[in-house]
């Protein structure tokens, strides 16, 4: 017997620093775009059924991450990502392109030299640089050159009737961050649950809090909330999409609490941190370079971490399928 499927997509599995990323090649024409937003929001009009596909069970599962690989849409660039999430897209992801780029190196997809290869993207939040460091023909990790990133400001919030401060910084997305002492959930595997519901109403608490400081962004804002722990040496967990946590210390929220400690006057130009995530992970971020625009100091930050490739799976669809599109089911 011959089984039909009425879909099939191949995609490439990988992690960074404990974090999933589903990687997908886009081979159908795509058109002409001025920039990664305006593809995205063609991909979402036209091929949300994708995303969906690719996330949700029961071929994903809540925690799923993902990105797509499409041709480049700038001239200097060498791809340009979207980054699918169980209930959306991101404007930018480090874990994701440190995947990506461990990928497209490891597999041949680019022209590799040692001891370091670059490749570029086009991403909603702007042009990024990913340089894979390469030995022996083994990709050992990859340091991605992030957007500008920067302080945005502070607010106060809610939480169990206690009014808590929350500073608010970009690093490719908008995160709310929030210390744990504040909250008294200290950041460890055994309070997840209740670090996934408090980051939750922190995100819905200070989404008005970002529109109102940012209010460009209209239905694109999408912020994701960060927990920190200073004692355990700038560890952190951050909460995103539907009760989602990052495994990995999340590039972008690295790239953000960059632009928070500089603020603070922590880190300065050419200082580095380990920000370690709640399993226990690590990204390295330096900041290599700081200017002033209008009000905001504006860093560039580069985060290095290392991903490996774990699958290599055929995603099929039968047509009788009741689950064409995926599932989510309420916790």
């Amino acid at each position: 017997m011959n089984t039909v499927f009425s879909k099939a997509f191949d995609v490439i599995d990988t992690h960074t620093e404990g974090e999933p990323t589903r990687i997908m090649f886009w081979n159908e024409p795509i058109g002409k775009y001025k920039n990664a937003l305006e593809l995205r929001e063609n991909f979402k009009r036209e091929h949300d059924n994708v995303r969906k596909l690719l996330m949700l069970e029961p071929r994903g599962h809540i925690d799923q991450f993902g990105a797509i690989i499409f041709p480049p849409i700038s001239e200097e660039n060498d791809y340009t990502l979207l980054y699918i999430t169980n209930d959306g897209y991101l404007d930018m992801c480090g874990h994701a392109t440190i995947g990506v780029s461990t990928v497209l190196a490891s597999l041949g997809y680019v022209k590799v030299s040692e001891p370091e290869t670059v490749i570029r993207y086009d991403t909603v939040s702007g042009n990024v640089e990913a340089h894979v460091h390469i030995n022996n023909n083994n990709v050992e990790s990859v340091s991605i050159i992030d957007v500008n990133s920067y302080y945005v400001g502070n607010g106060n919030i809610d939480i169990e009737g206690k009014r808590i401060r929350v500073d608010i910084a970009y690093g490719g997305n908008y995160y709310a961050i929030v210390n744990s002492k504040d909250i008294k959930i200290p950041v460890e595997t055994e309070n997840i649950e209740n670090l996934i519901s408090t980051g939750n109403e922190i995100r819905k608490q200070t989404y008005h809090i970002i529109k109102d400081m940012v209010p460009d962004n209209g239905e694109n804002l999408y912020p994701l909330a960060m927990i920190t722990d200073d004692k355990k040496e700038y560890r952190a967990v951050v909460i995103f999409s539907n009760k989602s946590f990052d495994r990995s210390p999340c590039g972008t929220g690295t790239a953000a609490r960059a632009a928070l400690l500089h603020e603070k006057g922590i880190l300065k130009e050419g200082d580095s941190y380990v920000h370690r995530s709640i399993i226990g992970s690590q990204f390295q971020c330096k900041i290599i370079s700081v200017k002033r625009e209008g009000n905001k100091n504006l860093i560039i930050p580069e985060i290095t971490g290392s991903a490996w490739i774990t699958q290599f799976t055929k995603i099929v669809v039968s047509p009788d399928d009741p689950f064409q599109s995926g599932f989510m089911p309420k916790k």
